[in-house]
Order: structure tokens, then C-alpha cells, then sequence
């Protein structure tokens, strides 16, 4: 996780300057965080999680919603099967991701 220049598009430079104050706690926890992922800067960290692809929070959300749905299906009203066939057709929809 090594910050340099070069490894940016020369069209793309960082000239904007974010400054963020830390608590002793919270620049702790971001040091250790950086330490776990093997290393590196907190500009780089902070970047990199900041612009990370939350999609997986998306999906862990709609895996507990299906779950919840099917938990249900007893005597599930036709409608009720209809929704949770919709749900689980967003989800191998995100699943998939920009590869397609």
C-alpha cells in the first residue's frame, strides 16, 4: 500500500487537499486497520476504503430480507412468492457484477 505519483494517471494528480482531525483512538484503530491489511499510508487507506464497492453490504442486507421471506412461506400468497422471486432476481443481479 505505498503512495505515489506515478501510480496515477498524470491527468488525475491529487491536488485537492482533504485535512481530517483523528482522535489518539480513532488513529489508533485506523493504524491498526492499516497494519491487518498489510500496510501502507492513511491517505491510501482512508482513500481506498472511502471509494471501496459497498455492494456487499447491499447484498448482505438482501440475503436477510429473502431469508426472512422464506422463513414465511407456510401459506405464502402468491404475490408473497412473486416478491421474493423479484428479490432474489436483484440479487444474482448484483451478484454479478460489471464482469457481464
Amino acid at each position: 500500500m505505498s503512495t505515489r505519483f506515478d501510480d496515477v494517471d498524470p491527468a488525475e494528480r491529487r491536488t485537492i487537499l482533504a485535512k481530517v482531525r483523528l482522535s489518539t483512538t480513532e488513529a489508533h484503530e485506523i493504524d491498526r486497520r492499516i497494519k491487518a491489511a498489510g500496510g501502507g499510508t492513511r491517505s491510501r487507506y482512508l482513500r481506498e476504503v472511502a471509494l471501496r464497492d459497498h455492494s456487499s453490504d447491499v447484498l448482505a442486507k438482501m440475503i436477510g430480507q429473502i431469508s426472512l421471506s422464506l422463513n414465511q412461506l407456510d401459506d405464502a400468497p402468491e404475490r408473497r412468492l412473486e416478491h421474493i422471486a423479484r428479490q432474489l432476481d436483484q440479487l444474482i443481479f448484483l451478484m454479478r457484477g460489471r464482469d457481464d
